[in-house]
């Protein structure tokens, strides 16, 4: 599903990732452990394609990432969630779910998702009306997680997944 070959990455002249090689296959779970500075969130970043990469490749189900937008890795079934929960604060919870639903495949399974994501976290079915900001750091990263889970991915990246 996944290939990662040789990839170098950075920021200014700065190498953050150095040859990394790995691969993710279908219904894998890979976790990336490493002190802060390591390079996991740039690697994330990398293959969501935020953070260019200098050398090397990205493969997902054989197809080349690094010749593609961000937006077109979105359509390919890869969903970010970055560290820092990055909700839109003065929306309503069910709002922001709404906005995980707008990947081209996920919306016409917007309700079967919904119900899916608050099975999974059952405390925001109480807080559908409320705004994001108004939710606890711990809330705001259910959240952000149930956001991604909304988009119908097929790669889901969680970085810091466990902050707030």
């Amino acid at each position: 599903m996944l290939e990662i070959s040789d990839l170098c990455a950075g920021y200014g002249g700065v190498p953050a990732l150095r040859s990394i090689d790995f691969r993710v296959g279908p219904r894998e779970h890979v976790a990336i452990l490493g002190p802060n500075g390591a390079g996991k969130t740039t690697l994330l970043k990398t293959i969501s394609g935020t953070v260019e990469a200098d050398s090397g490749s990205i493969l997902f189900d054989g197809q080349d990432l690094l010749s593609q937008a961000p937006h077109r890795r979105v359509e390919t079934g890869i969903v970010h969630v970055p560290q820092g929960r990055m909700i839109f604060a003065s929306m309503t919870v069910s709002d922001n779910l709404r906005l995980g639903s707008h990947r081209r495949g996920a919306r016409d399974r917007h309700d079967e998702r919904r119900e899916l994501v608050l099975e999974i976290f059952p405390a925001l079915a109480d807080m559908l009306g409320r705004d994001g900001g108004a939710l606890s750091g711990g809330q705001q990263q259910m959240l952000a997680v149930a956001r991604g889970v909304m988009a119908c991915p097929r790669l889901l990246m969680l970085d810091e997944p466990s902050m707030g």
